[in-house]
């Protein structure tokens, strides 16, 4: 049985890599394929394990294929993003603001035409007219757009998560006087979180996480505490929250079962284990609902199921086949977690912790505090050197005090914060007006663990920014440190050596002349990254918006992190639209910028710049204040002495025929970053010819309501042998340039190509 369920987990996981999704007419075949091997006799055993392992690994395969083909026929249509649509829908997210309010609507009705089943968009609303709760049923005037992010090396891949919470479609709310609220029905989780935030307390976005799971209060400083101190899994309700209430529940109801069994009916000693094994699965489940049935709540109650059932049942398995089951039954129920961040690292931190059972078995009888601590330290460590690879890899990020800081918060987290937390619920639930006492000594408890966790994070050393490397690399890495933590004489030695080649081999890579330029996928704006001997030049930052989301914090700094590289040499700022320099604070408080040049001080034509063996020019402005903003960018030319590259920033026609008139022949150029983000105003006809380009490249957001790259621009580009780019549809474009050659790869094509994380643009 095991081998089954490991070879359909496999297939299933093999999802992953798949750049596009088997065609519709494979799956009948896959399907038959299974039902003749499942009817084929064998009577050799070997065999009969042959075909047992391959069923259930087209099994797999059937299965994610069917799921992909389902999510894409559940998409809505493309007429729905081409204009303003009426949708009905219920609010399912909890809602915390009421200024700018961002949530989920499961919607049921697109324009009068009913939806089956319902799809789940993500708005935003601009000041509603009253305050959003969940639960609400409205009727909303909306603009959607389908899912779509950000798509850069190092970043948070947003349309990958989109797709892993089933969400089609994310818009905003237009405002119109129509726009109603058909059912005021509020959720009992809103409710709480109503009374936890009216309290007003300092720590009343680390209550929310503790006892809702919402963790939309925190900010982005809260986040940044989080990772260099390693306490994300302390904050987000799942295995160790449930683990605890369990225990407590099972404690109390077996508890009071037998004081009335013994006490008030005065009878013989019953045994009620299993009335009270399943009351506590009930009562679990239903601290899973207050925690809005995520994904990490629902996988930890999956597994309390499958031990009661075990219980239940009197049936023994070793860690092994629970593992199995667990995850074979979590990718049945709830598929698209695959794809997901919290699926990989919740069971493989269940993984990780049966390994430490298994090598450092507990022989002593009895409580110890000396073995336990002595075990909580062996976890500790474990967990932080075996799940570094994972971490390091999906985050480009490692905490060093991780395992110090968790060997103390999670005895206090678990032990005190969480209870004192449910306990407040449950007084909130009575209508008990203690709670506000409760949470008042629990947020000073709070406060006092947070300053002391913020001093610890602002220690130098207590995280580290690792560079992007291969997964080939971390796996292998992972698999020589199991190696070297195994028994003696189960493997041999040599294999740690031998696991670790690839990261020698990536780690001494030979010493190159080449240079890179990355034009970030910034949405409507503008960045670009010159890199080359692991130092690196910027042209402009892109934009910052009233919310406080930046493409300093989201794109430009984690990929210039993910690379390795933790300051900038040059930065230059085109000019000073929102658009192109608006996350320039930021960008400051995040890295050290050694020098920064902008058209208010030597950004002007004649200015030259060697950096790097590279030679830099300013073409244009002439003079900055005689100019629009747009029109005094700083236009700036750079060659290695083969190849040149034209980044423009905002000019329009009239300074093209100006800069055509004065540098004729100069101007020519292999990379283009295209003028205005290719609008019509720009990139006139002399202007492209006298450049010549290669390569062309724009810069705009996704379905922009100005409809960059304009169709007249594309025209008359399309008139040279240029091969044209666009950051909107195939997110980063990477040029790696040596010596004259010129290769070209782009996030969604070439570096993150995968079915699931991309869209598909017509």
């Amino acid at each position: 049985m095991d081998g089954r369920l490991f070879s359909f987990i496999a297939a299933s996981m093999s999802a992953l890599f798949w750049l596009s999704l088997p065609a519709l007419y494979i799956l009948p075949i896959i399907l038959c394929l299974i039902i003749l091997l499942w009817r084929l006799p064998h009577t050799i055993s070997s065999y009969q394990r042959v075909k047992n392992l391959s069923i259930c690994f087209l099994l797999g395969i059937f299965w994610m294929a069917s799921v992909g083909h389902w999510q894409q026929t559940w998409q809505l249509q493309a007429d729905d993003f081409k204009q303003g649509i009426w949708v009905n829908g219920q609010v399912a997210s909890l809602i915390d603001s009421q200024k700018s309010t961002r949530f989920n609507l499961d919607i049921s009705n697109i324009d009068g035409q009913l939806l089956t089943p319902k799809r789940r968009i993500r708005v935003s609303w601009t000041k509603p007219p009253w305050p959003i709760k969940q639960g609400y049923v409205l009727r909303l005037w909306v603009k959607l757009k389908p899912p779509h992010g950000l798509a850069n090396q190092g970043t948070f891949h947003y349309q990958q998560w989109l797709f892993s919470q089933n969400i089609v479609a994310t818009g905003y709310v237009k405002a119109n006087e129509n726009n109603t609220l058909l059912e005021a029905s509020v959720s009992l989780r809103q409710r709480l979180l109503d009374k936890i935030m009216a309290t007003q307390l300092t720590s009343v976005p680390w209550i929310a996480a503790l006892a809702l799971g919402h963790r939309g209060l925190l900010t982005p400083d809260d986040w940044q505490l989080v990772q260099r101190t390693g306490i994300a899994h302390l904050i987000a309700i799942s295995g160790l929250h449930l683990a605890l209430v369990a225990s407590l529940c099972y404690l109390f109801i077996a508890t009071a079962l037998l004081f009335c069994y013994r006490v008030l009916i005065n009878g013989q000693k019953a045994n009620f284990y299993f009335i009270s094994v399943g009351m506590t699965l009930l009562a679990t489940l239903g601290y899973a609902f207050l925690a809005g049935l995520g994904l990490p709540a629902m996988r930890a109650w999956l597994m309390l199921a499958l031990a009661a059932f075990l219980l239940f049942t009197r049936t023994h398995w070793a860690f092994k086949r629970i593992f199995l089951v667990s995850v074979s039954s979590f990718i049945l129920l709830f598929p698209l977690s695959l794809f997901g961040q919290s699926f990989w690292l919740s069971f493989s931190a269940v993984l990780i912790i049966g390994f430490v059972f298994w090598r450092w078995p507990i022989k002593q009888n009895g409580f110890s505090i000396k073995a336990w601590f002595a075990g909580m330290c062996r976890l500790q460590l474990a967990l932080s050197i075996l799940m570094l690879p994972l971490v390091a890899w999906q985050f480009s990020f490692i905490s060093l005090i991780a395992p110090l800081i968790n060997l103390i918060a999670v005895p206090i987290v678990t032990l005190i914060l969480v209870p004192l937390c449910l306990l407040a619920i449950l007084m909130m639930l009575f209508s008990l007006a203690q709670y506000k006492a409760l949470l008042s000594i629990l947020d000073q408890g709070l406060m006092f663990s947070l300053n002391h966790l913020t001093a610890a994070s602002e220690w130098s050393g207590a995280a580290i920014n690792v560079q992007v490397i291969p997964a080939l690399v971390w796996i292998s890495l992972t698999l020589a440190t199991v190696t070297l933590l195994l028994p003696k004489g189960l493997l041999p030695r040599i294999a740690v050596l031998v696991l670790c080649i690839p990261l020698l081999s990536f780690g001494l890579q030979p010493h190159s002349t080449q240079w890179q330029i990355n034009v970030l996928d910034v949405g409507q704006g503008l960045s670009v990254v010159i890199s080359r001997y692991n130092q690196a030049f910027v042209y402009d930052v892109g934009a910052s918006y009233p919310s406080g989301f930046n493409m300093a914090d989201s794109a430009l700094v984690p990929y210039l992190r993910s690379r390795g590289i933790n300051k900038i040499n040059t930065l230059v700022l085109s000019h000073f639209d929102n658009d192109h320099s608006g996350s320039l604070p930021a960008l400051q408080r995040a890295m050290p910028i050694l020098q920064t040049y902008t058209t208010k001080d030597v950004c002007r034509q004649g200015w030259e710049l060697t950096w790097q063996g590279l030679n830099i020019s300013a073409l244009w402005p002439d003079d900055p204040t005689l100019h629009s903003d747009n029109n005094s960018s700083c236009v700036l030319q750079i060659t290695d002495g083969f190849t040149r590259v034209l980044l423009t920033g905002d000019i329009d026609a009239s300074v093209e025929q100006k800069l055509v008139s004065d540098y004729a022949q100069a101007l020519e150029s292999q990379v283009l970053v295209a003028p205005h983000h290719g609008s019509n105003t720009s990139s006139s006809w002399e202007f492209i010819n006298a450049i010549a380009p290669d390569y062309v490249i724009f810069s705009q957001g996704f379905m922009n309501r100005w409809g960059f790259p304009r169709p007249e621009v594309l025209k008359r580009y399309k008139q040279t042998d240029a091969t044209l780019l666009r950051t909107s549809e195939q997110g980063q474009i990477q040029l790696t340039i040596d010596n004259g050659t010129i290769k070209v790869k782009s996030f969604r094509e070439d570096i993150y190509p995968y079915w699931y994380a991309n869209r598909q643009i017509d």
